[in-house]
């Protein structure tokens, strides 16, 4: 594997390892994380029983989108990537550049509308790895070629 698939290789494989850790975060979550509350501007416990659990809901359901994406980019990576098929290089922009990129936009949104300190930079950060990956993969070069 040449030196650039090398770096596009741990690039998206940083942001496939921090989707699945992501979403398990947030998966697993059983109450607003820190920020959400700062948003929010009320304690957790202050909230109606009805509000929580559509919150949690939509915690657990973002949660599940980021795993899912974690694992899709990792089973991209190991398989037809490394194999040079020319198609994977568009799977993984497909499946990620719409969570990554949501994500980014959606936390600077949060974070500028309500003053909450909102992790968007760690999210640009990760678009911006990926797609800088994405950019530098190239499976033609892959020195094992199968169809």
């Amino acid at each position: 594997m040449s030196i650039r698939n090398q770096s596009a290789f741990l690039c998206i494989a940083i942001v496939a390892i921090s989707e699945i850790g992501l979403g398990l975060v947030y998966l697993t979550a059983s109450e607003a994380m820190p920020y959400h509350k700062q948003a929010l501007g009320s304690e957790w416990s202050q909230l109606e029983p009805g509000a929580r659990m559509l919150l949690l809901t939509l915690l657990n359901g973002y949660g599940s989108t980021h795993l899912a994406v974690g694992i899709a980019l990792g089973a991209l990576l190991l398989y037809p990537i490394r194999r040079g098929q020319l198609w994977a290089r568009w799977a993984i922009l497909a499946t990620g550049l719409p969570v990554l990129g949501a994500t980014a936009f959606l936390s600077h949104r949060l974070a500028s509308t309500t003053g909450a300190n909102v992790p968007w930079p760690g999210a640009v950060g990760l678009l911006g790895l990926f797609v800088l990956g994405v950019a530098l993969a190239d499976p033609r070069a892959q020195t094992q070629q199968n169809p």
